[in-house]
């Protein structure tokens, strides 16, 4: 078995949180609330399967410029 320090395991906590992408409102109304990385990956996670079910209806994602 693997074991890392408590200051390896934040970073990583810290890297996963970072790939999450969260949106200015997400940070704004999670990160005072100190939430749980486990609780924003799981909103994170339902955020995205909702932006699948929409685009497989035919909604285009405007939330994200290419340009």
């Amino acid at each position: 078995m693997t074991c890392w320090t408590k200051e390896e395991l934040e970073n990583m906590l810290e890297d996963v949180v970072n790939e999450l992408d969260l949106s200015d409102g997400m940070i704004d109304e999670h990160g005072p609330l100190g939430t749980p990385p486990a609780v924003l990956v799981r909103l994170v996670l339902e955020q995205k399967d909702k932006q699948i079910a929409m685009l497989k209806a035919g909604f285009v994602d405007v939330t994200h410029n290419s340009i």
